[in-house]
């Protein structure tokens, strides 16, 4: 049926109808409006509206191709008719004179080609030194929380053999701001289906942090909001949903919520470690689900009013085998960094404790992380700012400046030694390159509109999914936004490993030189406190003398005007105090009475008896007395005085 457009001509005004106003009964039944007010207007209204596509949903179809461009009662599969053909067409004329005609363009080819290659790669085995390829992220994906109640992303953890699969835990992390009938679901996401979760992952309580098992890869582990620890064995799958098993009891397990976990590189693979903010950090093994084969206290070594010891709370674990494997760094609550040693058949200790005195985060660590290519550096996320940190030393060697945005979560690019990701409370993610430069951000993105809460990068990869190149990020919303990054973002640049650890070696001996001017200037500090007190005692010291020497004449002026005057040179007092010698003489006779009443002498005393010795009642010690005033009076000049 053809279309016929409509035809519009004109024609005269018709009357369709007429309606008289009714105007008997209008002044009993109505009131004149006094004033009226009638408002006009022109402008159009215009209504804002809202729209969003529903989401697309994918299906993998096949299509054969097989071989064509025969005519029409050819058959290809054939190869008689095929033949027939051939010939048939070379005997054309056409033909003859077409191939004539290609021959010359073709041998022209073939003249340029001998005398240069044109396929030749001139720098098939050189690299650049650096991409010119402009940084981008770009969205693959949104796995939407299904709940009805808005729960944060807690926890991302890639399955180890790649990043086709993601466990994510929710929970409302703000204290006293859970609503009632919280869900406490969690799912596994398949990368190639992320409409519907893959697997649902009960417990009793909602999940904080979630970790596959990088041994036995069919094994989760999970910290809970109420302390508990659970494990889920994704063998024992025989549904959507999967429920877990609880590894301890309440009494023995934490009584705040688990806020990191961590699996260990052990023989049996089966053991992991935990932490909380109520200060303990514990060693569990799935074989003995009874208690924790392993129990530490963290503290700063700080001792409290009562003379106890101060605990912290743990925020972060990190633990990497080639660092140590029986090293552990710990985040925690206060803003510094611990290192806990647990070694076999021996005590638990904390040692050395990095920024106590000096470079501390000011509020808790929401990420610790080793570098994956240099170990011995490690990066803390904290307040405003991200500090990388030597082990050797007890200061960070680098730090950031300070975001406009309180930083939520952090990691290394696992594939570039110089690249690390951070997110922010206001939904941006930042990225910094060292190799590229070190003062500013490299790029940043706008993942969401709440707050970002963590951050993971894919460290397995395959060939379709390469190590670094896909981002997970979490947000307050229950949202994690799958992003891939650009080549420049995760392929590894030349000599870019040798020039970071060139860059962190260098800061590091710029720390240990600082440190030593600083220990230099104490030094100073004390030897030029004692050379002033030395210095003022060299002033005073004639001031001393003088009022020493003026004591000590007027003392002996005074012993010199008493000899004048007849007296031995002492005053009343001291004459009071001191006994004779008569009195001491009297004393010893007393005694020796009362020896004699006992029986007699002490055999071997060769002295005489008391009573045989001379008495002068004292004045025997008087004369003795003068006389040796006399004797040291006799070669003095008592006018002239002469003093040693």
């Amino acid at each position: 049926v053809g279309y016929r457009p409509p035809a519009f001509s004109d024609t005269e005004v018709k009357v369709l109808g007429f309606l008289p106003t009714q105007r008997e009964g209008l002044d009993e039944n109505h009131l004149y409006r006094n004033p009226n007010f009638l408002m006009i207007d022109n402008i159009p209204e215009m209504s804002e509206r809202l729209v969003n596509t529903e989401r697309v949903t994918t299906v993998d179809r096949g299509m054969a191709h097989k071989e064509g461009g025969w005519p029409l009662g050819v058959d290809p599969t054939e190869p008689f008719e095929t033949n027939k053909w051939r010939k048939k067409a070379e005997k054309d004329p056409v033909y003859m004179t077409s191939v004539k005609d290609l021959v010359g363009t073709a041998e022209k080819c073939i003249s340029q080609n001998n005398q240069i290659d044109l396929f030749e790669e001139y720098f098939l085995n050189e690299e650049s030194e650096l991409f010119h390829e402009n940084l981008s992220t770009k969205t693959l994906m949104l796995f939407k929380d299904p709940q009805s109640v808005k729960r944060s992303v807690s926890s991302i953890a890639y399955h180890p053999e790649g990043p086709n699969k993601l466990a994510v835990s929710y929970a409302v992390m703000r204290f006293q701001q859970m609503p009632e009938n919280m869900p406490t679901e969690s799912y596994i996401w398949d990368v190639n289906d992320p409409n519907i979760p893959d697997t649902t992952l009960e417990a009793s309580s909602p999940i904080t942090t979630i970790a596959y098992n990088h041994k036995n890869t069919d094994q989760l582990a999970g910290g809970c909001y109420n302390g508990l620890v659970v494990y889920w064995d994704l063998k024992q799958k025989s549904g959507p949903v999967l429920k877990s098993k609880v590894v301890a009891e309440v009494e023995n397990s934490h009584y705040d919520p688990v806020s990191s976990l961590v699996w260990l590189s052990s023989k049996t693979g089966s053991e992991f470690v935990t932490t909380s903010t109520d200060g303990n950090m514990f060693w569990w093994d799935l074989r003995n689900l009874d208690k924790p084969t392993g129990v530490h206290k963290l503290s700063e070594g700080a001792i409290g009013a009562g003379g106890e010891e101060r605990y912290v709370g743990g925020t972060k674990i990190e633990y990497v085998p080639d660092a140590g494997p029986t090293k552990y760094l710990v985040g925690t609550e206060q803003g510094s960094i611990l290192t806990v040693n647990k070694r076999p058949k021996r005590d638990i200790d904390t040692n050395p404790r990095v920024g106590i005195d000096n470079g501390r985060h000011y509020g808790p660590i929401t990420a610790l992380q080793r570098n994956p290519i240099h170990n011995k550096f490690f990066m803390s996320v904290g307040d405003w700012s991200v500090k990388i940190w030597n082990e050797d030393i007890k200061t960070p060697i680098v730090r950031t400046r300070y975001h406009s945005a309180y930083l939520s979560d952090g990691t290394w690019s696992p594939t570039r030694a110089g690249l690390f990701f951070v997110t922010r409370r206001d939904g941006w993610i930042d990225l910094w390159d060292y190799f590229y430069r070190q003062n500013e951000i490299a790029f940043t993105h706008k993942v969401s509109d709440t707050a970002l809460t963590c951050i993971k990068i894919n460290t397995t990869g395959t060939a379709e999914y390469p190590a670094g190149k896909y981002a997970a990020v979490g947000d307050q919303d229950g949202t994690v936004t799958l992003l891939e990054l650009c080549d420049s973002l995760y392929v590894p640049l030349p000599k870019e490993k040798e020039s970071i650890l060139d860059i962190f070696e260098r800061e590091t001996r710029k720390e240990k030189n600082l440190e030593a001017l600083k220990k230099q200037a104490e030094g100073k500090t004390k030897v030029v406190k004692e050379n002033k007190a030395l210095k003022d005692w060299e002033n005073k010291k004639p001031e001393i003398i003088k009022e020493t020497e003026d004591l000590f004449f007027a003392t002996m002026g005074k012993h010199e005007d008493a000899m004048i005057d007849g007296g031995d040179g002492r005053s009343d007092e001291e004459k009071k105090s001191d006994k004779g010698p008569a009195d001491d003489i009297g004393g010893m006779a007393d005694d020796g009475d009362d020896h004699g009443d006992d029986g007699g002498d002490e055999p071997g005393d060769d002295r005489p008896p008391i009573d045989d010795q001379p008495k002068d009642d004292g004045k025997q010690g008087d004369d003795k007395g003068d006389e040796g005033d006399k004797q040291g009076d006799g070669d003095q000049d008592i006018d002239k005085p002469e003093h040693d």
